[in-house]
């Protein structure tokens, strides 16, 4: 079965509830990143956001197998988080370790 990277897109303030979620769902390493949006996707904003046209979210990536993605949308859909989320999934054709 092939291995994927899960990205999921959300608010700041849910990343690490999100991350926690998939952590102990998954048991695998979790990666958190902040972004910042701009753009005029409002559809995920909150009201602060929306006056100040900037989106700050939390890009949460696991890295997975491709039968393990539904578990895993499923268990950030079900972690309390304060805003909708966005996901997509990367295939990986290659990686590794060095020392």
């Amino acid at each position: 079965m092939s291995r994927l990277v899960l990205t999921i897109f959300c608010a700041a303030s849910d990343g690490q509830t999100i991350a926690a979620a998939l952590r102990d769902a998954l048991d695998a390493p979790v990666h958190l990143r902040r972004e910042d949006v701009l753009g005029r996707d409002f559809g995920d904003a909150g009201t602060g956001e929306r006056v100040a046209g900037t989106l700050l979210r939390m890009a949460v990536e696991v890295e997975i197998m491709a039968g393990q993605v539904a578990e895993a949308v499923a268990t950030a859909s079900r972690a309390r988080r304060r805003l909708p989320f966005r996901w997509r999934t990367v295939a990986m054709l290659d990686g590794g370790r060095v020392e």
